[in-house]
């Protein structure tokens, strides 16, 4: 497809590489995510119902499908669109996206430090872009 193009292969690296420094803070860096679309977006608080721990592993577990399947984009594309549709039934709106992308960043950028640089962080950011066109049913 098209849009994973704008991915190169030095992007995917980052992307990949920088997933992997998390992989023994995975909890951590989901807590920070939520705790600061929270305090950022207090209005989604509504959306999500249950254990905010369990949530931050579900996520992190998708997210490293996605990282993961990089390489193979027409396997992770489905499950990609398919999350989407759930988020609608959810109550997500359109606009919640670029607040949960600025909780990732955040997140990411606490966990990893110096080691999100600039370059690290456009390819998430495209990454990311990606995604929520495809959640969106933009593609």
């Amino acid at each position: 497809m098209a849009e994973w193009d704008i991915l190169s292969k030095e992007e995917i690296k980052l992307i990949q590489d920088s997933f992997g420094k998390l992989s023994d803070k995975y909890q951590e860096t989901g807590d920070i995510l939520y705790k600061h679309l929270f305090e950022t977006s207090p209005e989604v608080t509504k959306i999500f119902k249950g254990d905010m721990s369990e949530q931050a592993r579900t996520f992190i577990r998708m997210i490293k499908t996605v990282v993961e399947g990089l390489n193979n984009v027409h396997i992770i594309m489905p499950a990609v669109q398919n999350m989407g549709s759930r988020h609608i039934d959810y109550g997500v709106a359109p606009e919640q996206y670029s607040n949960f992308k600025k909780s990732l960043m955040f997140a990411f950028d606490k966990v990893l430090g110096k080691e999100f640089d600039d370059k690290t962080k456009e390819a998430w950011s495209k990454l990311y872009d990606i995604l929520e066109d495809l959640m969106k049913g933009n593609n």
